[in-house]
């Protein structure tokens, strides 16, 4: 009997979290662990470790890899590309779906749509009664949340990719190992000509679990370091000279003043200087254009 090419896959991207993985894989479980088109790969960022494989069981199909090193959110690539369904589901290690149909949902949304790329849904953070803006994919933080839009960017979590789009755009850069990568992929999206959905249908609940992240000001530091290499990468002129000069302020403030500005701007010198860095590709006039329609800013 042929195995069913599944149309799903669920990437799970995992460090240090084995007891709350454990628990995001159950309610993997109760939601789809009974289906035939639903693969789950658990990528493992963590040193070799036997008994995490344990907790696949009761998946229809389920597959754990990793070579025992920790990647970063590159990482994630691997289970992309070991990924055989159509439509790739890319979830963090400490984030709980709320919505026990929210494959379907995503189906439904890349059927009707063959230029949608990316669906971005509606994320809290568990115990934060705050609106916050840093979940809101979009750089108008006024939107109403209760509804869908069409966007230009994605918030990580819990982001449902159509395979074709990232086979098209590639994955996740190996230049960042966290921080503000979304927004990075988001550009190549967008500027490969596909959409990016806003979606409040599927709901999901972030931990934001301490463990396996660094103190504060180092990721605050790598988050506005790798915001000075994303606007070269992609930022035409004259919106990356806006960028450049309002972004640190503004993440300053976000931050508490709990982020390195000195080492941030050391640290874009030296990816600068690299050989093997990738070329600067601002976005095209069509995508300014999408970005515009959208009702966003093109220089955030």
């Amino acid at each position: 009997m042929t195995a069913l090419m599944p149309r799903y896959s669920i990437v799970v991207l995992t460090y240090a979290r084995d007891a709350i993985l454990a628990e995001v894989l159950e309610r993997l479980r109760q939601y789809v662990g009974h289906r035939q088109d639903v693969e789950i790969i658990v990528v493992d960022n963590n040193p070799p470790c036997a008994a995490r494989a344990d907790l696949l069981a009761g998946f229809a199909s389920a597959r754990l890899i990793g070579d025992g090193t920790n990647k970063g959110v590159v990482a994630r690539n691997d289970g992309f590309a070991a990924a055989r369904g159509a439509i790739i589901v890319a979830l963090d290690d400490d984030v709980f779906v709320e919505t026990s149909d929210f494959l379907d949902q995503f189906g439904a949304l890349f059927a009707a749509d063959p230029a949608l790329g990316a669906v971005t849904i509606r994320k809290t953070v568990r115990g934060d009664t705050r609106r916050r803006v840093d979940l809101i994919p979009h750089t108008n933080k006024a939107l109403d949340l209760t509804q869908p839009f069409e966007t230009f960017r994605f918030v990580g979590g819990c982001v449902g990719f159509r395979a074709a789009t990232l086979a098209a755009v590639g994955g996740f850069l190996p230049d960042f190992f966290y921080g503000l990568e979304e927004i990075e992929l988001s550009y190549r999206i967008i500027d490969g000509g596909w959409k990016i959905l806003y979606h409040p249908g599927v709901e999901a609940e972030e931990l934001e679990h301490p463990a396996g992240r660094r103190p504060k000001k180092l990721v605050q530091t790598d988050r506005l370091a790798n915001k000075y290499i994303i606007s070269y990468l992609h930022m035409p002129f004259p919106y990356i000279l806006l960028n450049y000069m309002l972004f640190t302020p503004y993440l300053m403030v976000f931050s508490g003043g709990d982020v390195s500005v000195l080492g941030a701007i050391g640290q874009f010198a030296r990816w600068l200087r690299r050989r093997d860095r990738p070329r600067r590709r601002p976005i095209s006039s069509a995508t300014i254009r999408y970005i515009r329609a959208c009702g966003g800013a093109v220089w955030r």
